[in-house]
């Protein structure tokens, strides 16, 4: 039987009639990544945020709104996702389905700089329910970053809106943690740096990662809320630190040597606050382009963190024998990874950072 998947078709009064209400405070709902409960609803304000349930009934509708322009994306019963933006109305996730178990993945493809998104449950058939959903993965993985990890530019060629091609879901950290059979949780900023951002000039006072890396979001939300993150809601077995690309680039005055290392250290300092004991995982930056003395400060810092006592920092490199990605692999600015560029780079990292974790043997866990 062939499963019809509507995003953005709104149901009249009378369908309205014949509906359940499934509130997101339901112990059915599973939500993954940094999340926020306020009056009634579930938040977000990060890319990748995501949602898993299972139901009974034939159609399901999402009761999700928020900050305009944000995508999500929806796959029923494991098929493909679908690209909607969420309305004032519910919104239609699916319809004409056979009756039966189903299940449901809500997940958000756009950066959390664009805003907060609000989830207030689940509209089931009458009569329908949703179902306990099996225990969760047991490896839980964290991934901080700018607009590479953020997944910008890798969903299609270039438009005027920025965010229309971004997919987080599809950026290498997820691709990493679902090759690692792990969930997971990003924050990432487009443009943030160490110590200065993409084309932040001189003297570099504006909101650098480790000012965001402590807040539930990325951008204030309702009224200005701005949630300290408790990192006990959404707890993780490492992190993967990739960061550097914007401190040096764009053509404004660059951080030299002891001020990007200062500031690395100041940013490994603020995740150790929230994560005690938790591996920090630090790429090098993944375009080559990138001055390569970056990559030996990242280096250095790891070092320094290291000789003071915390044993739980390690290095991974992107770069090490050329160039890891083509041309192809980028989205037309030796910058942004496409798809297939996101891929070689969780495959690249991927027994470094399962041997770090203990989940595989270790080969060659990094300096």
């Amino acid at each position: 039987m062939t499963m019809l998947v509507v995003v953005g078709l709104f149901l009249g009064s009378a369908s309205e009639a014949m509906a359940d209400e499934v509130a997101a405070s339901s112990a059915a709902i599973q939500y993954f990544g940094r999340w926020a409960a306020d009056d009634g609803c579930q938040q977000c304000g990060q890319g990748a945020c995501y949602i898993r349930a299972e139901f009974t009934g034939t159609s399901l509708r999402a009761e999700l709104t928020g900050t305009a322009g944000i995508w999500w994306r929806v796959s029923i019963d494991g098929g493909p996702f679908r690209r909607f933006q969420p309305q004032e109305q519910p919104v239609m996730l699916a319809e004409n389905l056979p009756s039966g178990r189903h299940s449901v993945r809500l997940v958000r493809s756009t950066e959390g700089a664009a805003g907060i998104s609000m989830f207030r449950g689940f509209l089931v058939d009458d009569g329908a329910t949703l179902l306990a959903l099996e225990q969760r993965q047991s490896r839980r993985l964290e991934f901080v970053g700018d607009s590479i990890t953020a997944g910008a530019h890798n969903d299609g060629p270039r438009t005027a809106h920025y965010q229309d091609t971004e997919n987080t879901d599809m950026a290498f950290g997820p691709i990493l943690a679902r090759m690692l059979k792990a969930d997971y949780s990003v924050v990432a900023k487009s443009g943030v740096g160490v110590v200065r951002n993409y084309d932040e000039s001189w003297p570099w006072r504006g909101k650098h990662l480790r000012d965001y890396y402590s807040r539930t979001f990325i951008a204030p939300g309702p009224g200005g809320a701005d949630p300290r993150w408790d990192s006990r809601q959404f707890p993780v077995d490492g992190i993967v630190l990739a960061v550097g690309t914007n401190d040096t680039t764009s053509g404004q005055i660059s951080p030299v040597k002891p001020v990007f290392i200062a500031g690395y250290l100041q940013l490994l300092e603020t995740i150790r606050v929230q994560q005690p004991g938790v591996p920090i995982i630090c790429m090098e930056p993944v375009p080559y382009r990138i001055r390569r003395d970056v990559c030996d400060w990242i280096q250095e810092a790891v070092r320094q963190r290291k000789a003071a006592g915390d044993a739980q920092v390690y290095f991974v490199p992107v770069n090490e024998d050329g160039p890891l990605l083509s041309e192809d692999d980028f989205a037309q600015d030796w910058t942004h990874p496409v798809y297939t560029g996101a891929v070689k780079v969780a495959e690249h990292i991927r027994d470094r950072v399962a041997a770090i974790l203990g989940w595989i043997e270790p080969e060659h866990v990094g300096a």
